[in-house]
């Protein structure tokens, strides 16, 4: 299994979906021999052994709740928000489901995530795209499942990745350098207990049912990360993610059955661009804000850029300050740079332009079948450096990454 995964203020955004608003990677980022060994305060261990043994306890387990992020970053605001469901059986079949609330055109985020007993599948209902492997044998658990679909689950419904994962207590630990137990937080004015993971990367507060000690919320600060990678001025950097946890709930295999839709056309295998790469541009004709068109025809002889984005997503939004940095580089020796807005409407476009002051011409691939066409794997930030020959020389989930991107650039331009 091989799902390309990019970083979002610490977070790991996985082909671009769960709404855009990142997730909670197990590794954040560091290889496995380097991942923190937690130490744990006697009270929080308390709570986490109490979570452990309630998820090891299941049977059976119904999840439904809200995310919601809100970013002001550099004068940069953003929000995004959605709602997600669940189903868990412990026979290791589970079912999950993220739906974008944030878009008022397209809500490109939602996905479809499962396993039927037989199939793992990764379904992208807007795209009319899916992923699918064997499931493994025997009972399946989160580690089964492979890093990519893992972090994904995590990232889409961490309730439901404990109930998987075997052992609670040790998935929340392993990313954390330290936990602590901190004051109980009111919910509909009740106490809930609660407790902070300290990771090298962001810090994430997790209150826990007092009933059933199955997960009630989780906040995740992302303002250490989003100073990491650069930011000056960091004012908000939230994710909150809500919890309805319904234990025995009703799970009979059909439950968990799933087909290929009619239509539906597979995911790239290889999600790095690389089939791409060394061929011809594909054509295309789009209209920019400016309202002035641009084709493939009319760069030839150019070296361009071209970068697949959205507002809603946070990786996109991260990445264009870099970008746009290459940009005004280059711009005086002729290389072209266009930000390619995926399936929104103009006005917002527009406005989101205007507050970040970006530089790139911006171009609108309202239908999204160019972004399709050339960007096979299904997520954004994805980003195209083509030479004047017209041959692709890189495609794929690099983002504002100005280390790969100006040597790039920089050769094409001797050729």
């Amino acid at each position: 299994m091989h799902l390309r995964r990019n970083l979002a203020f610490g977070l790991v955004l996985v082909a671009a979906i769960a709404i855009g608003l990142g997730a909670l990677a197990r590794s954040d980022g560091q290889p496995a021999a380097t991942q923190p060994t937690a130490t744990i305060a006697p009270q929080a261990r308390q709570i986490l052994d109490q979570v452990r043994d309630a998820y090891a306890s299941l049977k059976t387990l119904g999840v439904s709740g809200t995310v919601d992020g809100r970013f002001d970053i550099d004068g940069v605001h953003s929000a995004n928000n959605g709602q997600f469901t669940g189903l868990y059986s412990s026979t290791g079949l589970f079912r999950s489901e993220m739906k974008d609330a944030s878009s008022t055109t397209q809500p490109t985020g939602d996905l479809l995530l499962g396993n039927t007993g037989e199939k793992i599948y990764l379904f992208l209902p807007q795209r009319n795209r899916y992923q699918i492997f064997d499931a493994p044998k025997g009972k399946v658990d989160l580690a089964a499942l492979g890093d990519d679909i893992a972090d994904l689950l995590r990232n889409q419904d961490l309730s439901l990745a404990l109930a998987l994962a075997g052992d609670a207590a040790g998935e929340l630990s392993q990313s954390a350098s330290s936990i602590l137990r901190v004051d109980d937080v009111k919910i509909d004015g009740q106490p809930f207990p609660a407790i902070m993971l300290v990771c090298p990367r962001y810090d994430m507060t997790l209150v826990v049912d007092p009933q059933t000690h199955l997960l009630r919320r989780a906040v995740a600060d992302l303002a250490k990360n989003a100073r990491l990678q650069g930011a000056q001025n960091v004012k908000v950097a939230l994710l909150t993610m809500e919890y309805v946890n319904t234990p025995a709930a009703g799970a009979d295999a059909g439950r968990f059955a799933w087909s290929v839709p009619p239509g539906a056309q597979p995911l790239a295998s290889d999600s790095s661009g690389s089939t791409l790469e060394g061929k011809p541009a594909l054509s295309f004709s789009l209209t920019g804000l400016d309202g002035k068109v641009v084709s493939a025809q009319s760069l030839k002889g150019s070296v361009y850029v071209m970068d697949f984005w959205a507002t809603w997503c946070g990786p996109c939004v991260a990445s264009l300050p870099h970008l746009d940095a290459i940009y005004k580089d280059f711009k005086p020796q002729g290389v072209k740079f266009f930000a390619v807005n995926v399936a929104e409407d103009k006005d917002p476009v527009q406005k989101f332009v205007n507050d970040t002051k970006l530089s790139i011409p911006v171009l609108l691939d309202s239908d999204g079948k160019v972004t399709d066409a050339y960007d096979t794997a299904g997520g954004i930030p994805f980003t195209v450096v083509v030479g004047k020959d017209g041959t692709v020389l890189k495609a794929g989930f690099i983002g504002g990454d100005e280390d790969q991107i100006r040597p790039i650039i920089q050769s094409a331009l001797k050729k």
